[in-house]
């Protein structure tokens, strides 16, 4: 089956109609047709397949089934991330949903300042992403903040910092919760690298050679997600 399409909430099983963006998608996009067959969701876990009914402009009917409840991945994974350019943040978002990171934190750090507040265009990146990979739970992508503000109440889990200097970053096994922080173009400042430190932050390194941002943000990502179903 093609995409999952997300819905602010599911319907009860049975007759009911869908509006909005997803019915423009679906009939003024795809053009389905009565009979057809697509896949929704609440991007909180919760799926369903629905028989097409009736296709209006901004009207599409629909007969839902029966609604599944599909766990999370476990570690759930906070990705934070000091804000790369435009264009290479939504990259990075972009593929953390498909890779199935949990909640995206964006951050600003000495060597990485505000362009402009962009988490509801990431917000709207994710939804698409999610879509096409079919993930059933939407990840959390929370407003920019500073990093001092992150460390001072930092997400529970398995905390690590990317660092060529760290040890070799593993999967995270049967830990819970994780906390991935990656740095900017040249690095945290010595400063932050202390502060990360004494928050419990352990340095890991993902191979021999330094990354960018994003690129070291889904390689620690995918490796410590691995083998989650």
């Amino acid at each position: 089956m093609a995409n999952l399409y997300h819905l602010p909430e599911l319907p009860a099983p049975g007759p009911a109609s869908l509006s909005g963006a997803v019915a423009h998608h679906l009939a003024r996009v795809l053009r389905v047709r009565i009979g057809e067959t697509v896949w929704l969701g609440d991007g909180r876990g919760r799926t369903a397949t629905a028989t097409i009914t009736a296709v209006q402009k901004q009207l599409v009917g629909i007969e839902l089934g029966e609604i599944a409840q599909e766990p999370p991945l476990q570690p759930a994974l906070t990705l934070a991330f000091a804000v790369p350019r435009p264009s290479r943040a939504d990259w990075l978002v972009e593929h953390a949903t498909e890779v199935g990171v949990q909640s995206l934190q964006p951050l600003w750090t000495e060597r990485s300042r505000p362009q402009g507040l962009r988490a509801d265009r990431w917000r709207k990146v994710a939804a698409a992403a999610a879509g096409q990979c079919a993930r059933a739970w939407l990840p959390e992508v929370h407003e920019p903040i500073e990093l001092t503000k992150l460390l001072e109440r930092p997400p529970e889990g398995v905390r690590l910092l990317a660092d060529t200097d760290g040890s070799p970053i593993e999967f995270a096994g049967d830990a819970v919760a994780a906390v991935l922080l990656i740095g900017p173009e040249g690095g945290f400042s010595p400063q932050e690298r202390e502060a990360a430190a004494a928050a419990g932050f352990a340095t890991v390194k993902f191979g021999a050679h330094i990354l960018r941002t994003e690129t070291a943000a889904l390689v620690g990502a995918a490796i410590l997600l691995r083998g989650t179903t």
